[in-house]
This record gives structure tokens, C-alpha cells and sequence, in this order.
């Protein structure tokens, strides 16, 4: 008899699979596959096809009308197919049908089970048991097949999310490398970069290897005792033991105990630049992994290899013109004193004391370039005012302070062809502007004026206060203290003139 869900033995089946959670989308998909092929024939009414659990139960996850389940599947009887791995056949001649369970076997292991039912009580005869087998073994390959599938996808998903997740190659290769030798079941790799000029490997990263065979195998590196290999195609040595074989292995990994051997080679643009070296402690007379799957890997590291050394050579390129470009900022600076006698010295203290402020304030590191570049050339407009100004010695006339105060913007339009900094630009065109809207080139006011220059005016203010000019002499340390508190919230930004009073107190300057 059929069992309903109104039968005692139907709720519990009912019961079992709603504690099942679903299959992967992927093997649903599986599922179905076989599930209308089965249904295609003629004489079965209804299929089911289920999974095996770790604890040898089995949950459904494909049928037709599941509730209509036999009683002859019981979960008894299923946990018997699959701990015999031998199918169930029955005809109950009273109601006209019959049954089987057939095993999804698997390198001689139960996978999952299929539940056939007809209405033709002599259906399960030798003949269609026979095709039922052969059916039955090819749902179990492209099962296996298919999960090894998913697993590669998820395998070259991680690596390449690793990859591409940090700039540098070496901070990745760890991760990777753990994952490779996870998925192979290897007791160590390591990833090697290729030198072209001296066609020398070495050792970048390695996993599973222990302190002292790191040691060694650097040595050997160093004292250029590895194997040569050209990096054509993958080396793969069953066991390095084997004195009759021609292939040698690039690393001397025999001598620390390891007999399978897995060379891969990393070819960026037809190029060879590393190797990933596989290797296990036992033999490995049978290929156990997929071609395919470790030559896109190794396709993934070589292109990451080839990234790293190109963002290499852009950052170096890149240190080599900051270098000149500071040689040249402090080239103008000191080309200005020399013109501005009053000014000697002037430059290199304010930037010094500017760059005490800014890390006080807390300014984040990346801005302290175009910052301190500011401070040194905040009156490199100078160089456009005439020497009759510049450098007369009393009091200017109305007239000339004009011409004077143009040197901010002379300064802009010298630099601002040259760089694009912001903090640069800002120092060098506004530190002349103040917090009560009276300072000049633009009369800007409070918070309108950028924060670098707020900053850099209270600095600047301070050692020209401090420094002998030939129409006064330096105010002391104390004099110069009360301006700036005086002058707080007027020429100055209250919470900037706060701040460095904390340090000039703390560093006495």
C-alpha cells in the first residue's frame, strides 16, 4: 500500500525532510537532470532521488509527490541499502505496483539513493535492474564530478580573491599557498620568482616547511646549488628517490624527506617569472589533481608576480622623481635667502616647526609632503618683487607694502604650473590672510582661510618675531608669546594658536 501524509508513517517522513536543509543550488540542478530522465520512462510512476548523509541517513532532495513515499522505503530499509550498498526490490500484488532502491556507489561508497515505483508489478526484472545499474553508476560519476567542480571554482575563486586583494604579491602567496596544499593534500609549497639576468630562481614564500629547511633551502639558492629547469611545461617526479630517473627537481627537497615532486611553471605574457613547487612525503605514482585547474592558478600567481614587479618599478620611479622634485623645492628655497638676506635660516625653521605642529594636530602622514613643501616655499613669490622693496631696510610706503603683499600671488603662479598639492598651493598663497577678515591677498575670514594656511601663519609669524631684521631686533620668547595670545582670534585661529602654544611651551622653543 501507498503511504499518504495522513498516515502515521507518512507524517514522519513528512517530518525528516523539513529537518533537511535544501540541496546547493548546483545540485538541484543535478537532480532534476536525472529526474526527468527517469520520469521519461514509460513504465515508473514516480522517482526519487536523496543524498547520504554523514550518519548514513538520507534526505530527499528531488521526487515526484514525495508524500506518496512506499512504506517499503522506510528509513530501516534505506539505511540497509546503504550500509550493503545492494539494491531493494519488492511487488506488493495487492495494490499492483512495484519498488526498488538502487545505490549511488562511488569508489565502492553509497552517495545517495534512487526510489523508482511502477505500476507494473513484474517491472524490476533483470533486464531493466541491469540498465538501472549502469544508469545509476554514471548519476554517481557526474555527482562526484561534480562537486570536485564546484570545489575547483571555489578553490580558484579564493586565490584569485587573495591575489587581488593585496598589492603585494608576497603578502598573498602565504594564503594561496595554504590552499593549494590543502586542496592537493600536499605536505609543503613553495613559490618561487625567476631572475632573467642571472636565470637564477628565488625562494619567495614557502608552506609547510619547517624553520631550519627554510634555512637550507635559502642556502642552497644563495650558493646556487638548485636544479636548472626551463619552465616549459610542468615537472612532475612520482618519487625523488628514483636514482633512475633523468628529472631533477629545482629545489634538493629529497633531502629533507620529500618523495612526490610537482613543479608548475608561472608564465606572465610568454614569459617565465617563478615556479610553484608542490611536494608530498610519500610517492605520487598516480596524477591526483586536474591539469586544467592547476595551470589556471598558476596562470593567476604569474599574473599577480607580473603586477607586483610593474607597481615595483612605478613606485620607484615614482621615489626617484619625488626625490628630484624635493631636491629642486629646496634647491628655490635656499636660491630665495640668498637673495633675501633677512630670510636666512627662515625657511628651514618654520618648515621644521611646521611639521611639529601639523604631527601635534595630527594631520594624517600622506599630507605632510605637499605640507612641509609649502612651509619651504611660501615666499618663493619674492623672486618677483623688485630689490628696491625687498630689500630696503626701513618702513615701506603704502605703495610698495601693495607691491610687497603680491608676492603670494606671484608664489601661486609659480608653483601652480609645477604642482597640483593642495596644502602646497594654500600655504604659499593664504598665509597672509587672518582669522578677522583684515589679512591679505583676498580678505578672507575665519574658516575661510584653509586650514594649512591658519596653521602655517601662526608658525611663520612666530620665528619672524623671533629673528633679528635690520629694522628691529628679535623679540624674546615670552614677548613673542603674548602677541600670539593677544592676537588669538584676530590675526590668528584661536584653537591653532592653542595647539602650539602646547608645544613651544612643552619643547621651549
Amino acid at each position: 500500500m501507498l503511504l499518504t501524509s495522513n498516515t502515521p508513517q507518512g507524517d514522519l517522513w513528512l517530518t525528516e525532510r523539513k529537518l533537511v536543509p535544501n540541496a546547493h543550488q548546483d545540485m538541484r540542478g543535478w537532480g532534476k537532470y536525472w529526474l526527468d530522465i527517469l520520469e521519461k520512462q514509460e513504465e515508473i510512476t514516480h522517482v526519487w532521488i536523496g543524498l547520504v548523509n554523514k550518519d548514513d541517513s538520507v534526505r530527499w532532495v528531488m521526487g515526484v509527490t514525495p508524500d506518496l513515499m512506499p512504506a517499503q522505503f522506510s528509513s530501516e530499509r534505506c539505511t540497509h541499502v546503504i550500509g550493503q550498498g545492494i539494491e531493494f526490490i519488492f511487488s506488493d500484488h495487492l495494490e499492483l505496483i512495484s519498488g526498488g532502491l538502487f545505490p549511488l556507489i562511488y569508489d565502492d561508497r553509497v552517495l545517495g539513493l534512487v526510489g523508482l515505483l511502477s505500476r507494473k508489478t513484474d517491472y524490476f526484472k533483470t533486464d531493466n535492474i541491469n540498465w538501472l545499474r549502469i544508469l545509476t553508476k554514471v548519476m554517481a560519476d557526474s555527482l562526484v564530478q561534480g562537486k570536485l567542480e564546484n570545489r575547483t571554482m571555489d578553490v580558484e575563486y579564493s586565490i584569485s580573491k587573495n591575489l587581488l586583494s593585496n598589492l603585494d604579491v608576497q603578502d598573498a602567496l602565504p594564503q594561496v599557498l595554504k590552499i593549494l596544499a590543502e586542496t592537493l593534500e600536499a605536505d609543503a609549497v613553495t613559490a618561487l620568482r625567476y631572475i632573467p639576468l642571472t636565470r637564477r630562481f628565488e625562494l619567495l614564500v614557502t608552506h609547510g616547511l619547517e624553520r631550519a629547511e627554510v634555512a637550507k633551502l635559502k642556502f642552497h639558492f644563495d650558493a646556487g646549488l638548485v636544479g636548472k629547469w626551463s619552465g616549459e611545461r610542468p615537472l612532475w617526479i612520482e618519487d625523488l628517490r628514483d636514482r633512475l630517473s633523468h628529472l631533477r627537481p629545482i629545489n634538493r627537497l629529497e633531502e629533507e624527506g620529500f618523495r612526490g615532486y610537482l613543479a608548475l611553471p608561472l608564465i606572465a605574457h610568454h614569459d617565465l617569472v617563478g615556479a610553484l613547487e608542490i611536494a608530498w612525503r610519500s610517492p605520487q605514482h598516480t596524477k591526483t589533481w586536474d591539469d586544467d585547474h592547476l595551470e589556471r592558478v598558476a596562470e593567476q600567481v604569474a599574473q599577480a608576480m607580473e603586477r607586483a614587479d610593474i607597481l615595483g618599478e612605478v613606485q620607484q620611479n615614482n621615489a626617484e622623481l619625488t626625490a628630484r622634485y624635493i631636491a629642486m623645492i629646496e634647491g628655490l628655497s635656499r636660491a630665495l635667502e640668498l637673495r633675501d638676506l633677512e630670510t636666512e635660516g627662515h625657511t628651514r625653521r618654520v618648515s621644521q616647526l611646521t611639521m611639529q605642529l601639523v604631527e601635534h594636530i595630527q594631520i594624517p602622514p600622506e599630507q605632510w609632503d605637499s605640507i612641509r613643501q609649502g612651509a619651504l616655499l611660501h615666499d618663493i613669490g619674492k623672486l618677483g618683487i623688485p630689490d628696491a622693496i625687498l630689500l630696503k631696510p626701513g618702513s615701506l610706503t603704502p605703495r610698495e607694502k601693495k607691491v610687497m603683499q603680491q608676492h603670494v600671488v606671484y608664489g601661486y603662479n609659480i608653483l601652480a604650473p609645477i604642482t597640483s598639492a593642495r596644502h602646497t598651493l594654500d600655504i604659499t598663497l593664504y598665509h597672509h590672510e587672518h582669522w578677522d577678515g583684515t589679512g591679505y591677498p583676498y580678505g578672507l575670514k575665519g574658516e575661510q582661510i584653509p586650514q594649512m594656511a591658519r596653521v602655517f601663519a601662526v608658525v611663520d609669524v612666530f620665528d619672524a618675531l623671533k629673528s633679528d631684521r635690520p629694522y628691529r631686533t628679535a623679540w624674546s620668547h615670552s614677548k613673542v608669546i603674548e602677541y600670539l595670545k593677544e592676537q588669538s582670534g584676530r590675526c590668528f585661529d584661536p584653537q591653532v594658536v592653542k595647539l602650539f602654544l602646547e608645544i613651544v611651551t612643552e619643547s621651549g622653543n
